[in-house]
């Protein structure tokens, strides 16, 4: 078989170059995604947790290289998931490197995000809110949080608010975002097309219609047509994200 044929290639990497050479490392690595495209998913979670295995003993359990390898394990075992061992390995990875790291570091706000997404994917929307809002919670207490942490919790947030049905929630989060997205200015050649702007503003509209469908006629018009919204006030029970504006000041 075709994957039999790489591993023994890599196998051939291994010996010539060793196990650590960034050509064998990255043979290793595309061999596992290969794996995954072809639908061996379970060849693939084989090979990640060889390779947690072998950075663990080599490089020890903490190295930074090792939670990585952690993370692209996790990444992979999500695509077909056993929810509870893809959630428990997330909030481990979560905890260690909040403690290897710091709890600011980047790796470590994206881990907590994606527990928050694997709960709303796997039907614990209450517990993807509580998440989320915990960050967010975080994050408020700093002097200076960074803008971009801020607001890919306000994104989470509001992908975990919609699944959980409080559609007034989502787009107060929406609206806080396309705000920030606005203002926003990229490097010549970035952000061409405005995609995250296209996103968001069809994301707002769907959550107005669904907002104007529950509050029945008295949000229509004589003719039937939906009144225009205005902007939507802060939800209680839910952090603002106060103390970062969208210039990130």
């Amino acid at each position: 078989m075709a994957g039999d044929e790489a591993e023994r290639g890599i196998e051939l990497l291994t010996r010539t170059l060793g196990p650590w050479h960034l050509g064998t490392v990255d043979a290793r690595q595309k061999l596992r995604f290969w794996l995954l495209e072809e639908g061996d998913h379970a060849g693939a979670v084989r090979l990640a947790r060889t390779e947690v295995d072998d950075r663990t003993a080599a490089l020890g359990a903490d190295h930074p290289d090792t939670l990585a390898a952690r993370w692209e394990m996790i990444s992979i075992a999500s695509r077909t998931p056993d929810w509870p061992t893809v959630i428990a390995e997330t909030r481990r990875l979560a905890d260690d490197r909040a403690r290897v790291l710091g709890p600011y570091h980047r790796d470590t706000l994206s881990t907590r995000h994606f527990v928050g997404y694997y709960l709303r994917d796997s039907g614990a929307t209450a517990e993807a809110v509580q998440v989320f809002t915990d960050i967010l919670a975080d994050l408020k207490a700093l002097e200076r949080p960074a803008e971009q942490e801020v607001r890919g919790a306000w994104v989470g947030l509001a992908y975990a608010l919609e699944r959980h049905g409080d559609v007034e929630g989502a787009l107060c989060y929406v609206e806080k975002e396309l705000a920030a997205e606005r203002v926003t200015f990229y490097p010549q050649d970035e952000n061409i097309g405005q995609h995250h702007l296209t996103m968001l503003l069809e994301w707002r509209d769907r959550l107005r219609g669904r907002r104007a469908v529950r509050q029945g006629p008295a949000s229509r018009g004589p003719a039937g047509g939906v009144v225009a919204q205005g902007e939507v006030g802060e939800r209680p029970g839910y952090p603002t994200g106060e103390g970062t504006t969208a210039a990130g000041h």
